[in-house]
């Protein structure tokens, strides 16, 4: 059986949580014990520290200042932020040049002592915890689970304030802990489910670092894939919904990452649907049921979800969610009040040709339910009025015209003929008025070969 990701980040970093520590930290004077050489090894190594940066951090050049900051470190650790900063450079130039792999280790050994320092002494853990897990990563990178547990932490005390490189370092190492048989497919799932959702966050909030966002969800979504399968999400879904049926957030998660994942024809979804809008009704839920309903083919409670979505705010939703009342009338033969709900969805959005097009097939099906006994041109009259309502849709959406101008073609060879019209007593391009259910008026057309 896989381990399990229990390390504990209260053994890694214990300054987090020892009352003791943090007693001795507010008893310390800022420059330590020895305050004067304190402020001279401070000044000593500060000045040594600048040269040294402007001449490119030449190898070597700072080693003669070295015991300075090594002092300041042990015994003047409040003395300044520069002591941290400075010093993961400063050992990152003794890590290259370590003269073997004991004398390497050691070096690493103090770079997380230094970010555990900074974090005791200077707070920002966060902050803190995502450097001090990216250079395990580059110096310790077979230390996948001591990797992941502090990413995590950090993740979870800066939430949405989070950054890319630190998402997309605890992604990977989460994979990594998969292949190697370290942790369960769970692991992966459940941080694709956090990350992506301070991804999200940022894309929509974070303007500066938009692109970046972006950039990382795109990755994180191309190795996710492997394991994004509904066949991989169902199975620890149902465990989690039938642990915790009454938890809405989780509803939530369960739910859109089915119908992200294109699982929505499991039966798991349509049961988390159906007990989120029990425990949250809303227009928008009531939507989603709606949707799964039409798909099930039961138009009656695709309906009744659809009447109450149509009390949802987006314009367009509510729109879509008329088109879609329209589509269930017309399937139940309910052609009155499908037109209606079509009508309905004009309101909501003119520029869409959709609704025309949809009444327009809705009068050309009618030719049966619009026949009388002994009228020759009612039956066919309908094509009349079914074209105008094309004809209109084409006016007022552009991108439907191809289509349109297909169906018109098709329905003008059922106009009555020529003959037909002459011997009812009509006239071509004279008022015509379509009776039946429809009612509506247009002008009379001879059919078109």
């Amino acid at each position: 059986m896989k381990a399990k990701l229990l390390v504990s980040l209260l053994v890694l970093v214990p300054f987090i949580s020892m009352g003791q520590v943090h007693d001795s930290i507010k008893a310390l004077p800022k420059y330590g014990n020895d305050s004067v050489t304190c402020v001279t090894n401070l000044s000593l190594y500060r000045e040594s520290y600048k040269q040294w940066k402007q001449n490119g951090y030449q190898p070597g050049q700072f080693d003669h200042s070295y015991q300075y900051w090594r002092w300041l470190l042990d015994n003047g650790p409040k003395a300044s932020m520069y002591i941290y900063t400075d010093g993961i450079v400063i050992l990152s130039d003794k890590i290259r040049r370590a003269a073997d792999e004991a004398e390497k280790q050691a070096y690493i050994d103090t770079v997380m002592m230094v970010y555990d320092q900074r974090a005791t002494y200077f707070g920002d853990n966060g902050n803190v915890l995502a450097r001090k897990g990216l250079d395990y990563m580059k110096y310790r990178p077979d230390e996948l689970q001591t990797i992941y547990d502090i990413l995590s932490q950090s993740v979870d005390i800066e939430k949405n304030s989070s950054l890319d490189g630190t998402l997309d370092a605890l992604f990977k190492v989460c994979i990594q802990l998969y292949q190697e048989g370290l942790a369960d497919k769970i692991v992966i799932i459940e941080n694709y489910d956090k990350i992506m959702g301070i991804v999200e966050y940022n894309i929509q909030h974070n303007a500066k670092n938009k692109a970046k966002f972006q950039n990382l969800q795109a990755a994180i979504e191309k190795n996710f894939e492997p394991f994004a399968s509904c066949e991989d999400l169902i199975p620890i879904y149902e465990k989690k919904f039938a642990e915790a049926p009454e938890d809405i957030a989780l509803l939530e998660k369960i739910s859109y990452m089915l119908d992200k994942k294109g699982c929505t024809s499991s039966k798991l979804f349509e049961d988390v649907s159906v007990q989120y809008h029990k425990l949250n009704p809303s227009p928008e839920s009531a939507f989603m049921l709606g949707k799964l309903m039409l798909k099930k083919e039961d138009y009656a409670q695709a309906m009744t979800y659809f009447k109450e979505a149509v009390n949802m705010e987006d314009a367009e939703k509510v729109y879509n969610a008329y088109i879609l009342l329209s589509h269930c009338y017309q399937i139940q033969g309910n052609f009155p009040e499908a037109r209606a709900m079509a009508e309905q969805a004009i309101k909501y959005d003119a520029t869409k040709g959709e609704p025309y097009m949809i009444i327009g097939q809705l009068y050309a099906l009618s030719s049966d339910k619009c026949k009388v006994d002994g009228d020759k041109v009612a039956a066919n009259a309908v094509f009349w009025v079914a074209v105008d309502m094309y004809e209109k849709a084409k006016q007022v959406d552009k991108s439907v015209a191809a289509e349109a101008d297909k169906v018109i073609k098709d329905y003008s060879k059922y106009f009555p003929d020529t003959q037909t019209i002459f011997f009812s007593g009509l006239q071509e391009g004279d008022e015509y008025e379509v009776g039946c259910w429809i009612n509506k008026k247009t002008k009379i057309r001879p059919a078109i070969e």
